[in-house]
């Protein structure tokens, strides 16, 4: 039984090193998979891109919403929520 309880850690361990754990405000944690970061990416791209054509930019991924309600919240620049939006005349 000792074989397969290490080996369960180790897995467990393993799959904590591929991902995104970002401590929240609440106590709480957020864990996303690696590549989500990738998809967060993604996603704000095309909110920039719904911005600058005054269309609804929809809602961030969960990722970017985490980042922002972290408990030590850093600068995020690609965050399209805190992009200066167009006014009529330009």
């Amino acid at each position: 039984m000792g074989r397969l309880r290490s080996w369960i850690e180790r897995l467990e361990r393993d799959s904590r090193d591929e991902q995104i754990v970002i401590p929240q405000q609440d106590g709480t944690v957020a864990k996303f998979p690696a590549d989500a970061a990738l998809e967060a990416f993604g996603r704000e791209a095309e909110r920039f891109r719904a911005i600058h054509r005054r269309q609804d930019p929809g809602e961030a991924h969960p990722l970017t919403t985490a980042k922002r309600s972290a408990r030590s919240p850093q600068p995020f620049t690609f965050d399209a929520d805190n992009q200066p939006r167009r006014t009529e005349g330009k």
